[in-house]
């Protein structure tokens, strides 16, 4: 599982798929590794094709989708590259 996330946190989505628009805000809900099933709200069992996060948006009650690591970017911590790190300027 990718350190830089949690199950809670909250990410971008960085493609469009699953009905969600890139740059949509989700919740991250669990990771599974590839091959792991999963139930689906409806009852269906559905098996991860890589490994990725189950994604959901909280201002919509239905709606999940299924995103890699590297298709979502953070929203909490600091993972900006160094160098690009904004400064004050002293007064």
């Amino acid at each position: 599982m990718s350190d830089k996330f949690k199950p809670g946190d909250l990410a971008l989505t960085l493609t469009s798929k699953y009905g969600f628009p890139s740059m949509a805000q989700v919740e991250l809900i669990i990771f599974l590794l590839k091959d792991q099933k999963a139930e689906q709200p409806h009852g269906e069992l559905w098996t991860a094709p890589h490994d990725g996060w189950v994604v959901g948006r909280k201002q919509e009650a239905r709606g999940y989708g299924f995103f890699m690591p590297s298709q979502l970017m953070p929203l909490r911590g600091d993972f900006a590259p160094t160098g690009q790190k904004s400064k004050a300027v002293p007064a």
